[in-house]
């Protein structure tokens, strides 16, 4: 679809096309080529992508959501970490994907190892059903589950607001939008006793600003699990999620952007 002529007349289209757009382009023709180049300038100048492009036999790019997913999270680094990557590479067992949207962190973790395998989470069935309909085009759906249900430290139901469903930036919290709909509100504690979970590894959170509330409600996977990943979109998300980690027993090892990497301390013998 073609972006709309005021995205091309906006002040961030400019400043994101001056300031992000050079630096993208030289990190994504270093991984991947020419393809890298056609990458960057669908996202940033085009904003749209015009034919798929597929930079890894597991992962297809078919629309601007999926590459600028890619693009931040693999390309620039927001969710490359050596040390829990080289682990997963490494290990069986389950990575939990704590907002799913259109599933490229989920391909991502696919990729590692043929012994891992994903659980999402997501309040948006057509995130959950996009997913699965792009793992399975792949073959790889039998290591893949997801779970609708809005993720809180309690249980309820609550009244969602949006536009896209599809959209990344989809939260409890918008008032706008122009379709609603009821959703369950559940713990991840809750959420993850319906899926099959033998060895959970990683668990990555992305839910808006939510990440202390879903940390609150999972002290049972928590206990089990080497590694947190948290984006964080405010200082109190931050603050709280950081408090709650560290009671939890995870060490602070990594800050990128956003996100945060945190791993279980270790425990002397």
């Amino acid at each position: 679809m073609q972006p709309a002529l005021e995205t091309y007349l906006s002040r961030a289209y400019w400043r994101d096309l001056a300031t992000a757009f050079p630096k993208a382009a030289l990190a994504s023709c270093k991984d991947l080529g020419a393809p890298g180049l056609y990458l960057a300038t669908c996202v940033f100048v085009l904003r749209r992508l015009p034919w798929p492009l597929q930079p890894h036999p597991l992962i297809r790019l078919t629309n601007w959501n999926e590459a600028t997913n890619y693009l931040d999270n693999f390309i620039l680094g927001e969710l490359r970490l050596d040390e829990p990557e080289q682990l997963l590479a490494q290990s069986e067992g389950e990575v939990i994907e704590v907002g799913v949207n259109v599933g490229i962190t989920t391909r991502w973790w696919l990729t590692l190892n043929p012994a891992l395998s994903v659980i999402g989470v997501d309040m948006m069935r057509e995130a959950l059903d996009f997913t699965t309909r792009r793992v399975s085009e792949l073959g790889h759906q039998a290591r893949w589950q997801g779970v609708e249900g809005a993720v809180g430290d309690a249980e309820g139901r609550m009244t969602i607001h949006f536009d896209d469903p599809l959209e990344g930036t989809n939260s409890v919290d918008h008032v706008g939008g122009s379709q609603q709909r009821e959703v369950e509100v559940n713990t991840l504690d809750a959420y993850l006793s319906r899926a099959t979970m033998n060895h959970p590894i990683l668990m990555k959170v992305d839910i808006e600003g939510h990440a202390a509330a879903a940390l609150r409600g999972a002290s049972s996977v928590l206990q089990r699990l080497r590694w947190v990943v948290v984006e964080t979109h405010d200082p109190e998300e931050l603050a709280q999620s950081a408090a709650l980690l560290t009671d939890a027993g995870f060490l602070l090892r990594h800050f990128h952007g956003r996100t945060m990497w945190w791993k279980k301390r270790e425990v002397p013998s």
